[in-house]
């Protein structure tokens, strides 16, 4: 039996994994290219940072005479430390039971936990982008307010969203950089004003998109996701509409999100906490992210209504 349970436990911690990264929208649209093993005494990995091939201008007579060297591919890393975990533990009189639950395919029981998994993950993700520095931030309130002088409070609205889009779309080309890696991460109201805009399509890329989870849709160029992180938006105390927010607009290689430690493991349980005591389990991931390119992650503050502001974290 003990083999038999020993892979439960390890088909336990695979399935919650999968099954709480599918439920998310921003956590899955950050890269989690890493390589070598996490060692948890060190905690540390590599991550792969891609550098551009050059361009070489040249003449038919230059190119003759003397070609550009070649040029490999070139790859360095950045080492990072993980930093992070979250787990859930439990204990019960007759554990192969629940373990049993948890291993079905549709256990109802590892259904609530991966949503609760899931849901933390994208508040802590979403909470973290709130606070990048100044330098990474898109102030469309007060770019609003300074392209339309009858707009004084910076409104996001039907009128000015096509703006407001044009406004990210820049901050990307300045860089010389391509706008359909981004895609911006708002909360159901922006999605009510493009809906009230007109200019919302379905999709203009691949027909699979319309089906991914948070999928909007484009808008001015811009590929639109709805993100559900309540503690990223102010909320009007009587209506509970949301009156502002941090957007997030990025790529995929904005973030990096790396999960490379996930198991269940057991632990003893004292006999002050259970009567004679006993063995309890722990599913437990160990997990950090990072921003290697500063340049593609941005957070946008919004405002729809009066003076609110996102909120301060």
């Amino acid at each position: 039996m003990g083999n038999t349970f020993s892979a439960k436990l390890v088909d336990i911690s695979q399935k919650i994994y999968q099954e709480w990264y599918a439920e998310t929208v921003l956590v899955q649209s950050c890269a989690n290219d890493f390589k070598t093993e996490l060692d948890l005494r060190t905690r540390e990995i590599d991550i792969p940072v891609y550098h551009d091939l050059s361009i070489h201008k040249t003449t038919l007579k230059e190119r003759e005479l003397k070609p550009a060297p070649i040029e490999f591919l070139k790859k360095s890393t950045i080492r990072v430390t993980i930093d992070k975990g979250r787990y859930s533990h439990w204990g019960d009189t007759k554990l192969d039971e629940i373990v049993d639950e948890l291993s079905q395919e549709k256990s109802e029981t590892r259904k609530k936990l991966i949503k609760k998994w899931a849901v933390e993950a994208e508040k802590e993700l979403g909470e973290w982008c709130t606070k990048l520095p100044t330098k990474q931030t898109i102030d469309l309130i007060t770019i609003l307010a300074a392209i339309d002088s009858t707009n004084t409070n910076g409104l996001l609205t039907k009128d000015s969203v096509f703006a407001a889009l044009d406004v990210l779309k820049s901050f990307v080309t300045e860089k010389n950089m391509s706008v359909s890696d981004f895609k911006l991460f708002v909360s159901d109201r922006f999605g009510t004003v493009l809906r009230d805009s007109k200019m919302l399509l379905g999709s203009n890329l691949d027909a699979n998109e319309a089906f991914t989870k948070g999928f909007v849709g484009y808008a001015n160029e811009v590929d639109v996701r709805k993100l559900n992180v309540n503690t990223i938006v102010t909320r009007n105390a009587t209506t509970k509409m949301i009156d502002a927010e941090w957007g997030i607009w990025k790529t995929s290689d904005g973030i990096q999100y790396i999960v490379p430690y996930k198991t269940t493991i057991s632990y003893e349980i004292s006999p002050n906490e259970i009567l004679a005591g006993g063995t309890g389990y722990q599913t437990i991931e160990y997990y950090d992210f990072f921003n290697i390119y500063p340049s593609r992650l941005y957070k946008v503050k919004i405002r729809y209504s009066g003076t609110a502001n996102p909120p301060t974290l």
